[in-house]
């Protein structure tokens, strides 16, 4: 789905850190939920990104139309899935942070 010029979004960015021995393994659970998120009513984009530096280190960056739309996603099957998953793999709890464009 495409933004529509001046539609606010929340923007939300996601810092991952896999475990030691980890990062294969995480790095497929986050493709995994790259596909059925963007068919999510309220995605404008969900890109992951790897550190080039620290191959441990996972960024996604989101636009969603709405914090409902957000939270509809946050409690998707897809990622439930992930969260049941998630301790065996991350070495820490996820850096969220949401925003909104200023300019």
């Amino acid at each position: 789905m495409k933004s529509e010029p001046n539609q606010p979004s929340l923007i939300v960015t996601a810092i991952i850190r896999a475990k030691a021995g980890k990062v294969t393994d995480l790095k497929n659970a986050l493709v995994a939920m790259v596909a059925p998120t963007h068919r999510e009513a309220g995605c404008l984009n969900y890109e992951l990104h790897q550190d080039l530096d620290d191959p441990a280190t996972f960024v996604f960056h989101e636009n969603w139309t709405s914090k409902a739309h957000l939270d509809a996603h946050l409690a998707s099957p897809h990622l439930q899935a992930f969260r049941a998953q998630a301790d065996g793999l991350l070495a820490e709890p996820p850096k969220i942070m949401l925003a909104e464009k200023v300019a």
